[in-house]
């Protein structure tokens, strides 16, 4: 805690964290206005006492659309990077207990082919096949994040298969579900962690290109890449309108970049106080 407490990546990235996070939260039980009330007689509104952050082209309540993006953005980090968390970790652990086997080749092969494309040309490709949508999106950013943590999980996994205490669990006859449950997976699981905080950045940088393509959160469901979208027209006239989406966008990439930064030197044992 000590540490933790010291540690300015770690605090300021828990910090903002900690606001997105209670933002969202706080959208699914109250927001300054209805965020999808539309209000033509108080589009493009200044930041004032009845609209905090001002209004969009359709009169619309910026504040209460960026409360609830913050919430549609944080579910479809949550959700993409736990499929990629899961089920990377799985081939990855699986491919390291088969290392050097055509299974393992075959596997990792595909994996390399997966993670050749960026972020979003990957998920563009899957929705042309899907169809537009959060829940089609929140799948193709899944699918991309998979190769990242299965590449992760098994160059971990086969350090901790080559310990002796592995040897050892071996020698006393215990099970491969055994091993990997009381063994590889509690070694593996801090820098795991590590990763699918840096990956939830990414997750909702790309949730947002997404959107901005139009591809990705339809309307009227508030999104913050929407919202950029929407609001390029009218950036002469108004260009509030684009800048608290943008510092929305980038707050949260830098929050979870920074608690991942700080994750990985709190949980790396090599960097403990002796």
């Amino acid at each position: 805690m000590r540490r933790a407490l010291s540690h300015p990546s770690f605090m300021i990235g828990l910090v903002l964290t900690g606001f997105i996070v209670t933002i969202a939260l706080l959208s699914l039980f109250w927001t300054p206005h209805d965020p999808g009330k539309m209000q033509i007689l108080q589009r493009l509104r200044p930041p004032s006492v009845q609209f905090w952050l001002g209004t969009d082209q359709f009169g619309r309540d910026i504040a209460s659309m960026l409360m609830v993006g913050a919430r549609n953005a944080l579910l479809v980090g949550i959700v993409a990077v736990g499929i990629g968390f899961v089920v990377g970790m799985m081939l990855g652990v699986f491919a390291a207990q088969h290392e050097g086997s055509l299974l393992d080749e075959i596997l990792m092969r595909l994996l390399d082919f997966t993670f050749a494309f960026p972020a979003v040309l990957s998920a563009i490709l899957i929705l042309t096949f899907l169809g537009p949508g959060v829940v089609n999106a929140v799948i193709a950013i899944g699918i991309y994040s998979v190769p990242i943590f299965a590449r992760l999980a098994r160059g971990a996994a086969l350090q901790v298969f080559s310990r002796d205490f592995i040897r050892a669990a071996r020698l006393a006859g215990c099970s491969r579900l055994s091993i990997l449950r009381r063994h590889v997976l509690p070694n593996i699981a801090g820098l795991m962690i590590v990763q699918a905080s840096l990956q939830f950045s990414l997750a909702i940088l790309a949730e947002a290109g997404l959107s901005y393509l139009g591809i990705g959160t339809q309307p009227p469901n508030p999104s913050w890449g929407r919202m950029l979208f929407d609001a390029q027209t009218y950036m002469a006239r108004a260009p509030l309108v684009a800048v608290f989406p943008g510092v929305a966008i980038a707050m949260a990439a830098l929050a979870f970049n920074l608690l991942g930064d700080g994750l990985r030197d709190l949980l790396d044992p090599r960097l403990k106080e002796r």
